[in-house]
């Protein structure tokens, strides 16, 4: 019997909700495209390759990529997958078909080939690896070219078969004839995630072909299994991605804040925060809206989320709902303080139906909220609430922080040099730009300190005060280092005995890691929402930051670095306060709202 002409078809698109463009992110110096292309080139019973994708112009950039690296292109419908791929199918003449997803950069050529050939021989219309074994090269399944037009006659109005295609064969196993393969030994692994649905994923893979020096295309799924029994902890970089199923309804949200190297970056640290948790750990895909910023579009960017711009108030809260009707987001995620009133709020709610969530609002329009989180503020306590038509949240629970806290929480880092034979750690951190320059005021007070310690100065992106930065640091007579644009500042903090902080983001974070901090406040407000830190014995606020004198912050620290019983236990009542789950904790009320909600 003459060998059945065979087509490899990866579905490929550029709109992912929670990682956009991921297809042509860069994989060990390729684009993740290029590895499935090279690596299913080497199969031999494929005899031709096929990229589908939409006809959206979304797209226009990954065909031309394929076109280019010499294959075939076809477009179809964006949201019906089924007639994509059937339309691809037709165009290539395939009468076997191995259908691939385009996140699987991993496909291991030579189980491809023994899926083909298993059920050409069987006489099957569908085979697939045994779905009880544990698998880490999953990804593809072979069919005929006679299963998927049954499919398409038969059930093309099914939700499954048109957007998932296959799953519909794996739920329907009488559909069709299905053979499945059992899984190799060398191949059995569970808990690894090797396909690209999130940034944390392409983390993983990056890493697996640093550890095994795998070029471009050439990394051996074998070699990672080997690797990966040998150091299960690897799989900790992507552990808390969740994998969509493939029935469960995709949710969208978008987070409304604004920052700048002027007015700073904390608003937006946390959102980040809130966003990495919701795409990563729930599977929302997320779209920033911010006044123009370059700072906003590089870091949202940095994070690959969708950003959109509006401009200046009243106009952007029309252009905002314009955005809400356009894409339709489950949610939107309000951190913006511009004094827009309630019935501007109420407004959009009712034309949209989105859900609207509140965080650390002190503004009227936060009454119009469906759900409200706060971090502990004595603040609330004089506001009004009579009219709430939500939920408030408030306290340490709450409080929203990048996972790297929270891990770092887990492992109790606290530096004490109990042995007297290094320094005590000063960490010196006033925000990503420091718009009031209070890192200088720290250099100059650092010099009447009368205590030995060294200093660790962590100067942010777009930090505002290189110049007189450098002037004014010339003249320390103390120890220091300076750390610029820190990527794994839990880790940084944690080993620090002490810290100098502007009350903002930062300090909760200080505080998750067990670091006691002395804190300047920007504004009054500031400074009354520190003294849940004095309260809850894990700090030391000084004031608004104007009104505190550089001997003031010398003496201060003076106190706590010559105190280590006093040091210690102000650690002790900063583990004991706040884990940094407020992300989660948010993410599971959003998800649970929106859940049960009409």
């Amino acid at each position: 019997m003459a060998k059945p002409y065979t087509v490899a078809i990866i579905q490929a698109r550029m709109g992912s909700s929670r990682f956009p463009r991921k297809v042509l992110a860069d994989l060990a110096g390729k684009p993740v495209i290029w590895h499935l292309l090279r690596r299913i080139s080497r199969c031999v019973e494929v005899d031709e390759i096929v990229v589908a994708t939409s006809n959206l112009p979304a797209d226009d950039d990954l065909a031309s990529y394929v076109e280019a690296e010499g294959f075939r292109v076809v477009r179809g419908s964006e949201l019906n997958v089924l007639e994509r791929l059937h339309k691809a199918a037709q165009e290539a003449g395939a009468e076997v078909i191995v259908r691939v997803t385009g996140d699987a950069p991993l496909v291991d050529p030579v189980s491809l080939d023994a899926l083909v050939a298993s059920m050409v021989a069987a006489g099957a219309d569908f085979c697939v690896s045994t779905p009880d074994q544990p698998n880490i090269n999953e990804g593809f399944e072979a069919f005929t070219m006679a299963a998927l037009t049954k499919l398409k006659l038969e059930a093309p109005e099914d939700p499954v078969a048109r957007e998932h295609t296959c799953t519909y064969f794996k739920i329907h196993p009488s559909f069709v004839k299905v053979l499945f393969l059992p899984v190799p030994e060398e191949l059995q692994f569970h808990g690894a995630r090797v396909s690209v649905d999130t940034p944390p994923d392409l983390d993983f893979l990056n890493m697996l072909h640093a550890r095994l020096g795998a070029a471009s295309g050439d990394l051996d799924i074998r070699a990672v299994v080997q690797l990966l029994r040998s150091e299960p902890e690897l799989t900790r970089i992507n552990a808390d991605v969740r994998q969509k199923a493939a029935n469960a309804k995709s949710r969208t949200a978008m987070i409304r804040c604004d920052a700048s190297s002027e007015t700073g970056l904390g608003h937006l640290v946390r959102c980040l925060a809130l966003a990495e948790v919701l795409r990563d750990e729930r599977g929302f895909g997320v779209t920033f809206v911010t006044r123009p910023s370059a700072v906003c579009t590089r870091m949202i960017a940095e994070h690959h989320h969708r950003h959109e711009m509006v401009g200046d108030s009243p106009e952007s809260w029309r252009q905002l709902e314009s955005l809400i009707v356009r894409a339709k987001p489950d949610v939107l995620v309000l951190d913006v303080r511009d004094g827009a009133s309630r019935e501007t709020l109420k407004g959009i709610r009712e034309r949209t139906g989105v859900l609207l969530v509140g965080i650390d609002d002190p503004e009227e329009k936060r009454l119009e909220c469906d759900l409200l989180f706060y971090p502990p503020v004595p603040q609330l306590e004089r506001m009004d609430w009579g009219s709430l038509r939500g939920r408030k949240f408030a306290g340490w629970d709450w409080v929203l922080l990048r996972r790297q806290f929270h891990a770092v929480h887990e492992q109790r880092i606290v530096h004490t040099a109990s042995d007297g034979s290094q320094p005590l750690v000063l960490l010196i951190t006033m925000g990503g730009s420091d718009p009031a320059g209070m890192t200088l005021k720290a250099v100059r007070a650092l010099q009447n300190v009368a205590a030995s310690f060294h200093a660790v100065f962590v100067l942010g992106g777009s930090f505002c005060h290189q110049e007189a930065f450098e002037m004014e640091i010339s003249k320390a007579r103390y120890s220091f280092e300076i750390r610029r644009d820190v990527a794994e500042m839990g880790e940084l903090m944690g080993r620090a005995d002490l810290a100098l902080a502007c009350f903002s983001v930062t300090a909760y974070e200080l505080a998750t890691v067990g670091v006691p901090g002395v804190y300047l406040a920007l504004t009054d407000d500031h400074y009354e929402s520190s003294k849940a830190f004095v309260l809850a014995g894990i700090g030391i606020s000084l004031g608004q930051y104007e009104q505190v004198s550089e001997d003031q912050i010398a003496d201060a620290l003076t106190d706590i670095l010559i105190d280590k019983p006093r040091r210690l236990s102000m650690s002790e009542a900063a583990l004991a306060t706040t884990d940094g789950l407020g992300a989660r904790r948010m993410t599971d009320m959003i998800n649970q709202t929106l859940q049960t909600r009409p």
